[in-house]
């Protein structure tokens, strides 16, 4: 039916173009190619700009994935640490540091160096305890010295040696150093709490 409706337009039109000089016909094609050019111009310029902000959505979709899956690592990264952390520090609830810093002198053949070992102060934060203290050393070989920090880093106490000073004496015709370390040594004020009403139980 559309197209019987259509018919007497198209017998319009082509008697038209029939009539029109050989020029007017090209004029006529020129124009009908030039719309067509421009529909498919627009077409293809808004599926562009449309699939440009697709890809671009997309992008950013996939940067805030990487961004979350990454912050999730180093969660699980951070919570296992930390798991490890607290498995370390009760692991040395039993001991203070006094007596850790006097056992690790003794392992290294420095006993007879340590002066003392005082405490500064102490602190809490949360449930982790901190105490401060001064570790006196003297006349030891720079070899021993460094062979006492090593043994006190690794052993796996949860310590942190916070400063060293040092100065060079002269003991029985040789050089040999005076030391003072400031270490913090931590623990689980929890845990400590727990032992202290553990003993209190008949």
């Amino acid at each position: 039916m559309t197209i019987a409706l259509l018919a007497p337009v198209r017998a319009r039109f082509g008697r038209a173009v029939a009539s029109m000089s050989p020029r007017d016909r090209k004029l006529l094609v020129g124009l009908v190619v030039f719309a067509v050019s421009c529909v498919l111009g627009g077409v293809w310029w808004f599926g562009s700009r449309e699939l440009a902000d697709v890809r671009s959505r997309v992008s950013d979709r996939e940067g805030t994935l990487e961004t979350v899956q990454s912050l999730l690592a180093t969660e699980a990264g951070a919570r296992s640490e930390a798991e490890k952390i607290e498995d370390q520090l009760r692991k040395n609830t039993g001991e203070d540091l006094p007596s850790f810093v006097e056992k690790t002198a003794s392992k290294v053949g420095v006993s007879a160096s340590l002066s003392g070992v005082r405490e500064k102060e102490q602190s809490v934060d949360g449930n982790l305890e901190e105490r401060r203290y001064a570790v006196e050393l003297k006349q030891l070989t720079l070899q021993q010295l460094t062979d006492l920090l090593y043994a006190l880093e690794t052993a796996g106490y949860p310590l942190k040696v916070r400063s060293m000073k040092t100065r060079t004496v002269t003991a029985a015709g040789a050089k040999v150093l005076g030391v003072t370390l400031e270490i913090s040594a931590y623990r689980l004020f929890e845990d400590e709490k727990a032992a202290a009403a553990a003993e209190e139980k008949p």
